[in-house]
């Protein structure tokens, strides 16, 4: 749905959501690591994102971004501004669980330390062994109740700025940017022009340095090179190491099945790689496995697709 002019929100219903915590990872490299993993994490052929960071937690939201487009297309409102549904509803101050009224369904929320670490969309009535396996997944007690939904009404503005927003990157300042590169190409080429003669000298000298350099260095590269392979050998062994056996993943995952509803067919696992596919009497739902296996500590990285026959899923992981 849009909302005002330069708005366009995407229903919860048409978003996934999960949480990223990369505070192992070093900050200047944190957003090319969670565009890998979104990527890993997202069904779709090109997807729509919308990423609040909290200190090192990323809380991010995707949807078909085609299917927007074209959606966006046919109602000739296609307005860079895009959020998700619940960026645009009252975030919880304290930590609680707690159920909203959506445009469509109601969403499920966990909120902790400000962080929204779940979210579970459903379509009508929440059913009563899901809400308990939602809970679960959250380290929470399933003997809950589910409490009453809440209708909030819309925030006048996100209480989450995307660290992908593009407002500055749209129409309306086009004339600006054109100008900007323009200025920024003709001041690199004067630049280029006065010092080209000068990089051609030191270009002579530093080659014949970088050439002295190299083989005054050879043996300690060789020697470092070594050493890095005798260091990554031990790394790949102790990981595997420590990986859990494959029984006790295999428990794992059966644990999360529905009952008499969906079998294990294949399974393929090497060195902490693990591919399984699921056989369903009905389609089964991609967006609950990712969400189920990746709220569990055996599993990351955690992405489906549909198999090569009617009713099957391919689950892919890292342990």
């Amino acid at each position: 749905m849009s909302l005002g002019q330069r708005q366009w929100i995407i229903s919860r219903s048409l978003c996934f959501y999960q949480v990223f915590v990369l505070g192992d990872i070093p900050r200047a490299e944190r957003g090319n690591a969670l565009d890998t993993r979104i990527r890993q994490w997202s069904p779709f052929t090109e997807t729509g994102r919308y990423i609040v960071w909290h200190d090192d937690t990323a809380q991010v939201w995707i949807w078909d971004e085609t299917a927007r487009r074209d959606a966006a297309k046919s109602a000739d409102a296609n307005v860079p501004r895009v959020f998700p549904e619940t960026i645009l509803r009252a975030r919880a101050k304290d930590d609680m669980v707690r159920i909203i009224s959506c445009t469509e369904g109601i969403e499920a929320q966990v909120w902790r330390d400000h962080i929204l670490i779940g979210s579970h969309w459903w379509a009508d009535e929440l059913p009563a062994k899901e809400w308990k396996r939602f809970l679960l997944s959250h380290d929470l007690d399933p003997m809950i109740e589910p409490p009453d939904a809440e209708k909030m009404p819309w925030l006048n503005r996100a209480w989450g700025k995307t660290a992908d927003d593009g407002a500055f990157l749209s129409l309306r300042h086009e004339r600006l940017w054109v100008s900007a590169v323009m200025g920024i190409l003709i001041f690199f080429l004067i630049w280029q022009g006065v010092s080209a003669w000068r990089w051609h000298q030191a270009r002579e000298v530093s080659e014949e340095r970088i050439g002295l350099l190299t083989r005054e260095a050879e043996p300690i590269l060789e020697a470092r090179n070594q050493a890095m392979a005798y260091r990554q050998n031990a790394e790949r062994l102790l990981s595997i190491d420590a990986l859990p056996g494959q029984l006790e993943i295999m428990a794992a995952v059966a644990e999360k099945l529905p009952l008499n509803q969906v079998v294990l067919t294949e399974w393929h696992y090497n060195q902490g790689r693990l591919t399984f596919t699921l056989q369903g009497k009905q389609r089964p739902d991609p967006r609950y496995y990712v969400e189920i296996y990746q709220a569990h500590p055996f599993f990351k990285d955690v992405s489906a697709e549909q198999g090569g026959r009617v009713n099957q899923l391919v689950v892919s992981c890292q342990l």
